[in-house]
């Protein structure tokens, strides 16, 4: 809920600063994210051993209320999504923030997705990695490390539902946003 209260306003509130119209919701809000309840986790203890838990409160989304979306998007708001969805049972469930956002972007029929980081970008033996295709990516993640590993699996994931471009790049850069959409910082991963 911290998530949903405190940190979703920082951000409005951010952006509004900078004359940017926006609204913030969570997946709860009029059903904006459905997901199914994963049952069991695969989990990796401090020795390497794979152990399975349970899944507690922790979801897969299946369904994005895109009307609502493009509703907003049409009026001039810009939707700051926090990634808390809702079960079939009616219950609050966490999910992944760049899995939420490819999901997002997906159903949106977006042509890119930025994702921001701590870092420049995609790193492979301590270089960064300006441009790779889903091919190359999928097949460099056994080589990445966990924090990135879960951006490049989203990266994977909008771009199998056709976002044809996503951009992984520094947040605390100057203008991250537009300097990635021009592909001079961070990593691009394009689905050829």
């Amino acid at each position: 809920m911290v998530m949903a209260g405190k940190i979703n306003k920082q951000i409005v509130a951010a952006l509004q600063s900078q004359g940017i119209a926006t609204i913030g919701l969570s997946g709860l809000d009029a059903a904006l994210l459905k997901a199914e309840r994963k049952k069991r986790l695969i989990i990796v203890d401090e020795r390497g051993r794979k152990k399975v838990i349970d899944g507690g409160y922790t979801g897969k989304i299946n369904e994005v209320n895109v009307n609502l979306l493009n509703f907003l998007i049409e009026k001039g708001y810009v939707p700051v999504v926090t990634p808390i969805v809702l079960s079939q049972e009616f219950e609050p469930l966490n999910v992944d923030g760049d899995r939420t956002a490819a999901v997002i972007a997906a159903a949106l029929k977006a042509d890119r997705l930025i994702l921001l980081t701590d870092v420049e970008g995609l790193l492979l033996k301590g270089k960064l990695v300006p441009k790779m295709t889903a091919a190359e990516a999928e097949d460099a993640l056994s080589s990445i490390g966990k924090g990135m590993s879960t951006k490049v699996h989203a990266a994977l994931e909008a771009l199998k539902q056709g976002v044809k471009e996503v951009l992984i790049t520094s947040g605390t850069r100057p203008q991250p946003i537009s300097s990635a959409l021009k592909h001079e910082a961070g990593t691009v991963i394009t689905s050829e």
